[in-house]
């Protein structure tokens, strides 16, 4: 039993990754399963503390390392829990699995994975609608308008619902954090809707580009756009440190300045909200805003 740490040097990742490689543990983890993926004599077990956030992104990545070249991937969650009789049997039928193959001489069939992006040129600015999760229902409609006024046709979607979670319950990982499960199931949900013109329609996510399992949203949205079907839609991502550029897609500053001032009334309508809505006593009541000088 050889642990990754003691492998992953001899690993070489031949393909680019498609999510963001962001720690040193994924990073060695990666490198072992391509080592594992080119070395006939042994196989991988990937021991998870709890499936959450990172350990959703590493698992997907580094079964579809170990998948493209044929091997069985298997992972085991270990918990608090001190039965171990699960994850014996998984590995019991991991090695009955290998005994199978080695006695009919299986041969790995390889399969490369690739993910398209289309480019966003500038030319898609004026025919192509961009469609935007809603992430956060006040600000996001202030948002919209100021990125239409800068030139672009960007569309925020409605608030989530049940059939947006159902769809993302089919393409991302049920391990992964629910909003990123509510934002990729907005996105295929109007997708399928047949509202929109598949060749003229391009997809934005926010993509945070630090040490956050948000940076690799957008991982997880190019892998639920291709098992849908939909590998043909750009993806634009909005972050501030240069990943996933697309040229037709620019933080000028125009779209900048609009897009502070769209926060500040939206932390501003926010605010008000949230501190008038406890005690409010007929619900549904309107709200009424006075200019400043005029008397009550």
């Amino acid at each position: 039993m050889l642990t990754e740490d003691s492998v992953s040097h001899l690993g070489i990742l031949k393909d680019k990754l498609r999510v963001v490689d962001q720690w040193m543990y994924h990073s060695r983890l990666y490198r072992a399963a391509a080592f594992v993926a080119d070395e006939p004599c042994v196989d991988m077990i990937q021991l998870n503390s709890f499936g959450c956030g990172l350990d959703a992104v590493t698992t997907d990545q580094v079964s579809e390392i170990i998948s493209s070249k044929g091997k069985i991937y298997t992972v085991l969650k270990i918990d608090e829990g001190n039965n171990l009789g699960a994850a014996k049997i998984r590995i019991r039928s991991l090695k009955a699995a290998m005994g199978e193959r080695e006695r009919k001489n299986y041969k790995p069939v390889e399969e490369q994975i690739v993910y398209k992006n289309p480019v966003f040129t500038p030319e898609m600015r004026k025919k192509h609608t961009i469609l935007c999760p809603q992430m956060s229902p006040i600000h996001f409609d202030f948002i919209e308008t100021a990125v239409n006024a800068s030139g672009y046709n960007l569309e925020v979607l409605p608030s989530m619902d049940m059939k947006a979670v159902d769809e993302g319950l089919k393409y991302v990982n049920n391990d992964a954090c629910y909003p990123s499960i509510i934002v990729i199931g907005q996105i295929i949900e109007a997708l399928k809707s047949g509202k929109y013109d598949l060749n003229n329609t391009s997809v934005i996510i926010s993509q945070t580009g630090g040490g956050c399992r948000a940076t690799n949203y957008i991982g997880f949205l190019k892998m639920a756009l291709k098992h849908a079907g939909f590998e043909q839609v750009p993806v634009i991502s909005l972050n501030a440190v240069g990943l996933e550029k697309q040229p037709g897609f620019k933080i000028t500053p125009k779209l900048l300045h609009k897009a502070i001032m769209a926060l500040v009334y939206g932390d501003l309508f926010m605010r008000v909200l949230y501190k008038t809505r406890p005690y409010e006593k007929l619900k549904d009541l309107p709200m009424i805003f006075i200019r400043s000088g005029m008397k009550r």
